[in-house]
């Protein structure tokens, strides 16, 4: 059994990775609302793009991050699920040969931590928060 102890551990952790990605990217992109959400209330302080939701194709998507982030440092951090994992390689591979440097660290890392704990969707960062406020 989990203790307490170990929460509080994990979610400073996940705090840490959090500062990082602000102090290393320009943009992070996530799958939705939620996985924004989650992230923030982990600290997250950098602009977030999501990619559900926009109303855009996947190469419409691409293209404007890619005019707008060429030369810059992002993130994707989108579910760790085989979909999510597919969607996160194609989207990283995409702007990286447009021009955009993809910061892989913080996702690898990230799932590191979450799949240790059997969590493969990035909004369910919020329950293992809850565990160690309990």
């Amino acid at each position: 059994m989990k203790t307490h102890k170990h929460y509080l551990e994990l979610v400073e952790e996940i705090r840490s990775l959090v500062d990082a990605i602000n102090f290393g990217t320009s943009l992070v992109i996530v799958e939705g609302q939620n996985d924004e959400a989650a992230l923030r209330e982990f600290g997250l302080k950098t602009p977030v793009l999501k990619f559900r939701g926009t109303g855009h194709s996947e190469a419409l998507f691409i293209d404007e991050v890619s005019q707008d982030y060429r030369g810059r440092s992002v993130a994707v951090i989108l579910d760790f699920d085989e979909e999510g994992t597919r969607m996160a390689d194609r989207i990283s591979r995409e702007l990286e040969e447009r021009g955009v440097k993809i910061q892989h660290y913080f996702r690898r890392k990230l799932k590191e931590i979450l799949l240790r704990e059997g969590v493969r969707h990035v909004e369910e960062i919020r329950a293992i928060k809850q565990k160690a406020l309990s």
